[in-house]
């Protein structure tokens, strides 16, 4: 939604749960005064400026994943295409 792309939705290369028990808080940096920068503000601008600086570098059938933690994993991503990754321009 931030930025407007399509995203397609790749299978999981890895072996392991959708979802994990961690449990984080910065509740304590917080009350000594640290204002955090999250994902959905500074840091994701920051990450797509540079992202769209060196975009030109990008070569999309390196991006897919090539390995995977096992034969089940390989074989629901053996029917991804790698030509269907694409960089598209401004």
């Amino acid at each position: 939604e931030q930025t407007g792309v399509e995203v397609n939705m790749l299978p999981n290369p890895r072996q392991e749960a959708a979802e994990n028990e961690l449990d984080v808080s910065n509740r304590k940096f917080c009350n000594l005064g640290l204002e955090p920068i999250t994902l959905d503000e500074g840091l994701f601008d920051e990450v797509t400026e540079v992202v769209k600086k060196y975009k030109h570098r990008c070569d999309p059938t390196k991006i897919l994943p090539a390995s995977f933690w096992n034969k089940k994993r390989a074989e629901e991503c053996a029917s991804l295409e790698e030509t269907k990754v694409e960089i598209k321009a401004d």
